[in-house]
């Protein structure tokens, strides 16, 4: 099964897209579909960001874990 690099967004994100690129599109309505696209850009910044945080978080105790261990054993 191939895939065009178009299929990597949700069929939402490509309607939002394709709704922008229609040049016989309500101003209106693109400037919508704009902003609906800038909100998500936003939730997945934040996601991201949280998610790497939570990782280095997670990172960091593991480290502190095992030094535990290495200074009770010895």
């Amino acid at each position: 099964m191939s895939t065009t690099p178009k299929d990597k967004f949700g069929p939402y994100i490509q309607r939002l897209m394709t709704t922008i690129l229609d040049k016989e599109q309500d101003e209106f309505v693109t400037d919508l579909a704009f902003n609906e696209l800038n909100r998500l850009k936003v939730n997945l910044e934040e996601f991201i960001v949280k998610n790497i945080k939570d990782d280095e978080e997670q990172s960091e105790q593991t480290v502190k874990q095992l030094l535990q261990e290495e200074k009770d054993n010895g």
